[in-house]
């Protein structure tokens, strides 16, 4: 939406970057927010859910009546909010009844099937001059048929499993706050591509591939999904985690030749095929470690996470306008990975001379 909101006027490109920083912080608020415990009683968990989907649908139809910039502030960071209660609890849901490697893939996958169907559906709009106004009313009916859907779905509660402890190994293939350092490079590398693909891509002479770029990163997303988590099981997270960081940061660099169809294409490919795989690796090697005290390493590296995913449209609204500020904050993004990488190939490296 981005893109047809710039175009229409309503907002300049700061106020955008700034909107989609505080969207994200309604996502780093609300991952804090809702890893208390008392969030994740079993009892709770489906309501929880239902009531985040129906908050969810409910801020994309505040959208339609094209508020304010203070107004859309709050309303993009309350759906960020929303947004980290339906993956949380959604995701806390399925681990109480299946503990199938594929069924969470799956889930992931589900955030690159949203991107291409909801890509897909802007077209669309666009092809038949809906404007913005309109786009959001449909998106906000469409959130209500999904909430049915996700109502009837539901799985039940005599289905679920019994908890299962976190994996310590004796063996700490790195430190903790190494980890957290990482993930906050990751997310603030991959953001600025994520937020701002669209704009990017339109020197690429090519309209038709401008306009489903983005649906090729969420078609991507799917099968990285599943192959990073099937190359985990067979080399181990920690190498797999180094490949995706150096594979992401070089699709990263890829995006500055916006001019090249092939190059975005491929950019894109990688792109959607690694940043969700970082969340997977992350996670898998952190329930591996140790940490001080009653520290709650998930969340903190999710906090992490999130500050990067913060501050990266928030250095490109600093940067100034335009493709020039967006180059910049490019740049930015892909040495950030590159020094994620670096990090994690500096701890497989002392993990192999350890074990040799």
């Amino acid at each position: 939406m981005l893109p047809v909101i710039m175009a229409e006027g309503a907002f300049s490109f700061s106020q955008l970057s700034w909107i989609a920083s505080g969207n994200y912080a309604g996502y780093l608020a609300g991952s804090l927010l809702f890893s208390f415990g008392a969030f994740h009683q079993p009892s709770r968990l489906r309501p929880f859910l239902l009531v985040s989907a129906l908050a969810s649908g409910l801020l994309i139809l505040a959208m339609a009546w094209l508020p304010p910039f203070i107004l859309v502030l709050l309303i993009r960071f309350l759906a960020g909010v929303a947004s980290a209660g339906m993956l949380i609890f959604g995701s806390t849901l399925i681990m109480q009844h299946t503990r199938h490697p594929f069924v969470l893939a799956a889930l992931f996958s589900g955030v690159g099937i949203g991107i291409a169907l909801g890509n897909e559906y802007v077209l669309a709009g666009l092809h038949f001059a809906f404007s913005s106004q309109t786009l959001w009313q449909g998106a906000g009916a469409l959130s209500g048929m999904m909430l049915i859907a996700l109502t009837l779905l539901m799985p039940s509660k005599k289905h679920a499993i019994a908890p299962m402890p976190l994996a310590k190994t004796e063996q700490q293939i790195m430190s903790w706050w190494l980890l957290a350092i990482l993930y906050g490079l990751a997310g603030f590398g991959y953001i600025i591509v994520a937020t701002y693909l669209p704009l990017m891509a339109k020197d690429a002479g090519s309209p038709l591939l401008t306009a489903h770029l983005w649906t090729l990163v969420g078609l991507s997303i799917v099968p990285g999904c599943f192959g990073w988590l099937w190359a985990a099981k067979r080399w181990g997270a920690l190498p797999c985690l180094t490949a995706n960081l150096l594979v992401q940061a070089i699709s990263v660099l890829l995006t500055l030749a916006s001019d090249s169809p092939l190059l975005l294409i491929i950019s894109s490919i990688g792109f959607g095929g690694t940043f969700m795989g970082t969340t997977s690796l992350v996670m898998t090697i952190a329930r591996q470690l140790s940490v001080p005290g009653n520290l709650n390493l998930l969340g903190f590296v999710t906090l992490i996470y999130g500050i990067g995913q913060i501050l990266g449209p928030a250095l490109t609204s600093m940067l100034g306008n335009g493709t020039s500020a967006l180059a910049g904050a490019t740049l930015c993004g892909a040495a950030a990975l590159f020094i994620a990488a670096l990090i994690s190939t500096v701890q497989l490296f002392k993990l192999q001379v350890v074990t040799s």
